[in-house]
């Protein structure tokens, strides 16, 4: 009987470690995902990005250019973007032409101290 006393005994203080800890996760998992607006801020600064980017992109002439944005949120809110523009006509382009091109593309970046930029073409 003592023996089955202890066991419900630690199952309890085990069940409720498991709960204690599963909660704690929760939260801070909701602390790193940050506020509602700081997400509707970075949702409309992306959307304007990706339309300036269209826009340069059809300008110089790599019309329905496939643009694809991923990020990694890091410390403190900080954001690394990766630009996949997709475009045959770009992949012709000598190492000068594509350095001019990321150089434009760097001018239609949005400025926030948090991000970080790198593009990749395809």
């Amino acid at each position: 009987m003592k023996k089955r006393k202890i066991l419900y005994a630690a199952a309890v203080i085990l069940s409720v470690l498991v709960i204690f800890f599963c909660a704690k996760e929760t939260v801070m998992s909701r602390n790193k995902l940050g506020s509602q607006s700081e997400k509707q801020y970075f949702a409309a600064m992306e959307k304007a990005y990706c339309a300036d980017m269209a826009k340069l992109l059809g300008d110089k002439g790599y019309h329905n250019s496939g643009i694809t944005i991923r990020w990694v949120s890091g410390e403190e809110g900080r954001r690394d973007y990766t630009v996949m523009i997709h475009h045959r006509n770009i992949e012709l382009l000598d190492e000068e032409g594509k350095e001019e091109l990321l150089r434009e593309l760097a001018g239609t970046e949005f400025r926030d101290e948090r991000c970080a930029f790198r593009y990749e073409f395809f």
